[in-house]
């Protein structure tokens, strides 16, 4: 290996670790607002539930900072993620933005949609536009899928968990 070679991978490995510490840094912050959050909400003093509703985010908060310590700590001693691999991805191509935008402005009209024409229409129009976009061709199938994934979240809400979710325009 020439000098200018190694003095490249040298270079490479330091940015892949100031990336790696950046993503322990986000778990960090992540967790620092969970905690933070968590403390906002209020308990009620009558309350028989010995747990509360603060408890999971808090235990979320405390996980994430630890996982946030360990990644650092190993981060530190040299530890490093492995490149990933898979057989579908094609790393030498780049990003394709046109997907990517068309797919950000799909989810903020769902967003929008929801409540003028309710969930359910919204998330099969969700649904067929994402597989669309992303390159299904089986048009039959995406419409079954299309269909049947917002309907039945839907009623697994609605009827099963009473959870009010927008049925569409009144």
């Amino acid at each position: 290996m020439t000098s200018s070679q190694l003095e490249h991978n040298t270079v490479s490995k330091r940015q892949a670790g100031l990336s790696e510490f950046g993503v322990a840094g986000l778990l960090a912050v992540l967790g620092g607002i969970v905690l933070f959050e968590a403390s906002r909400v209020s308990e009620s003093l009558t309350q028989s539930n010995p747990l509360g509703p603060r408890t999971v985010p808090i235990a979320v908060g405390i996980l994430l900072l630890i996982t946030a310590g360990l990644l650092a700590l190993d981060i530190a001693r040299g530890g490093q993620g492995e490149a990933e691999e898979a057989e579908d991805v094609d790393l030498s191509r780049g990003t394709d933005w046109l997907t990517l935008l068309a797919l950000v402005a799909l989810f903020a009209a769902t967003g929008q949609l929801i409540p003028l024409i309710g969930f359910p229409a919204s998330g099969i129009f969700l649904f067929f536009g994402v597989a669309r976009l992303l390159g299904s061709r089986r048009l039959w199938l995406d419409i079954v899928v299309s269909v049947t994934v917002p309907l039945a979240a839907f009623l697994l809400f609605t009827q099963g968990l009473g959870v009010y979710l927008p049925a569409g325009p009144s």
